[in-house]
């Protein structure tokens, strides 16, 4: 799920690349480019990033849900706090210092076919990216993904997840942290850096989920944590 706001943010510093003002063309990258990646609506408040040392922060992050789900929406932060490094900017490796993500809100829902929306969101950002086959060549020439990043941390603290349709109850996920992604092989393009994040963070999710089910939701009976197991496919 997170794989999303990296990519947007990434995204956005690629774009930068072109040599123009920072905060405002971050904006524009996200709010354009989000909704071609996710077949979702993406929109964001207010932007600060300085281009002396590269800290800034991004507010008011909302991603919607593509069509055929009913939830609000996917995610909702209200504040990342990010830091690049700007010496890198010009070069092939972009180096991004920090992105975190401080207490979003998660909603999970399935479809009638049983899709959840984040893996319906994943699966639409694989096909801008190319990565299901095939390259996508309006996405490589956009996205500058001859361009490659590292990460090296990205961290998420005091979300929250809703499942939609079975418990009126958000279960505190416990925080999450990455670190050096891309850096032993030196960075990785927008693709790789999709599947690096996809398998590392949708995994410790998942786990952190099922766990917070077990050890969160003493109120809840045993049939509504057997659903929400089944609904989060532990």
């Amino acid at each position: 799920m997170f794989l999303v706001v990296a990519l947007l943010i990434v995204g956005a510093a690629v774009f930068f690349l072109s040599g123009n003002p920072l905060g405002h063309l971050v904006k524009m990258a996200i709010e354009e480019f989000g909704p071609k990646m996710t077949q979702a609506e993406v929109s964001v408040g207010a932007i600060a990033i300085s281009a002396t040392d590269g800290e800034g922060s991004i507010s008011n992050l909302k991603l919607g849900n593509p069509k055929g789900f009913k939830s609000n929406h996917a995610l909702k932060a209200d504040k990342i706090a990010l830091a690049l490094e700007p010496s890198s900017l010009t070069k092939d490796v972009v180096v991004i210092r920090k992105i975190a993500l401080d207490s979003p809100h998660i909603i999970y829902e399935k479809n009638s076919n049983g899709v959840t929306n984040f893996d319906a969101i994943q699966r639409n950002i694989e096909q801008y990216l190319g990565t299901s086959g095939g390259k996508n060549k309006d996405s490589s020439e956009k996205s500058g993904d001859t361009k490659k990043m590292i990460i090296e941390s990205f961290s998420v603290r005091n979300a929250k997840v809703s499942y939609s349709g079975l418990m009126d109850v958000d279960i505190n996920l416990p925080d999450i942290e990455l670190r050096d992604i891309g850096k032993k092989t030196g960075g990785v393009d927008a693709a790789n850096l999709a599947k690096a994040i996809i398998s590392e963070l949708n995994a410790r999710t998942m786990q952190a989920a099922a766990k917070s089910v077990t050890n969160s939701v003493g109120a809840a009976t045993d049939s509504a944590k057997k659903a929400i197991k089944g609904f989060i496919g532990k």
